[in-house]
C-alpha cells in the first residue's frame, strides 16, 4: 500500500519540476525577446535621429544659401533703384533743358527774317557816344537754308552830319587799339567788322569819332562783297535825347 502513494508523490514532484523548468525557460525566452526588441527599437530610433539631424543640417545649409542670395538680390535691387532715381533725375533735367531750348528756338525763329533763303536783316542796332568814341551793339539774323554756307561779309558804319557848316558823310572805323575798358575781341590785325555766321550774329565794339564832326545819323550797312544786303539808321541826336530823359 505504501509504494503506490510514493509513486504518486514522485510523479507530482516531477511534473511540478518540469512545469517550473518550462516556465523559467519561457521567462528567459521572453526576457531575451524583450531585450532584443528594446535594443532593436532604440537602434531604429538612433538611425532615425541621425537621418533627421542630417536633414536639418542640409536644410540649414540651404537656408543660409537662400539668405545670402536674398541679401545679394536686395543689394542689387537697391543699386538698381538708385540708378533708376539718377536716370529719372537726369531725364527730368534733360526735359527742362529741352523745354528751355525749344523756347529759345521759338524766340530765335521769330527773329529769322521773312523772304528768300539767305536774306540778312538787322534786328537790332544801338549806338551811343562815349567820349571820343561811339559804342555800338548789333544783332543780325539770316534766313539760312539747311546745309547752306555761312554768310561772309562785313559791317560798314557811315556817319551823316555837319562839319564847318557843311553836310558831310564819313565812314567810321574802329580804333587802332582797343578803347579804355574795351577788351580785344579778335587777334591782332583782324578786322573787327568782319562777319561770318549762319543764322544769328551779335556784335559789339567801338568806333572812332571824327574831330569837328557833329554827327546826326549813323547808318549801319551789311556788305557781302560790295553789295549792301541790309541797312539801318540810328538818329544819334534822338538817342542822346532819349537817354537824357531816363532817370539813373
Amino acid at each position: 500500500m505504501t509504494q503506490p502513494s510514493a509513486a504518486r508523490g514522485g510523479g507530482f514532484s516531477g511534473w511540478l519540476v518540469r512545469g517550473l523548468s518550462r516556465l523559467v525557460l519561457l521567462l528567459v525566452v521572453f526576457a531575451i525577446g524583450a531585450l532584443a526588441m528594446h535594443f532593436g527599437m532604440h537602434a531604429g530610433d538612433r538611425a532615425e535621429n541621425q537621418a533627421l539631424r542630417s536633414r536639418i543640417e542640409s536644410l540649414s545649409t540651404e537656408l543660409s544659401g537662400a539668405r545670402t542670395e536674398l541679401a545679394a538680390l536686395r543689394s542689387e535691387a537697391e543699386v538698381q533703384a538708385g540708378t533708376q532715381r539718377v536716370l529719372q533725375n537726369s531725364n527730368a533735367e534733360l526735359q527742362r533743358e529741352l523745354g528751355r531750348t525749344r523756347d529759345q528756338l521759338a524766340f530765335y525763329e521769330q527773329l529769322i527774317p521773312p523772304g528768300p533763303a539767305g536774306a540778312v536783316a538787322v534786328r537790332a542796332f544801338d549806338i551811343q557816344a562815349e567820349g571820343e568814341f561811339l559804342r555800338y551793339r548789333v544783332l543780325l539774323t539770316r534766313n539760312a537754308a539747311p546745309q547752306a554756307d555761312p554768310f561772309k561779309g562785313r559791317m560798314r558804319f557811315v556817319a551823316y552830319g555837319r562839319s564847318q557848316g557843311k553836310a558831310v558823310k564819313i565812314e567810321l572805323s574802329p580804333p587802332v587799339t582797343p578803347a579804355a575798358g574795351e577788351a580785344a575781341a579778335s587777334a591782332p590785325g583782324a578786322d573787327p567788322l568782319t562777319l561770318v555766321f549762319d543764322q544769328f550774329q551779335r556784335s559789339t565794339g567801338v568806333l572812332r569819332r571824327v574831330p569837328d564832326l557833329s554827327i546826326q545819323t549813323v547808318r549801319l550797312e551789311i556788305l557781302e562783297g560790295d553789295t549792301v544786303r541790309a541797312s539801318q539808321d540810328v538818329d544819334l541826336n534822338r538817342v542822346v535825347s532819349d537817354r537824357a530823359g531816363v532817370l539813373p
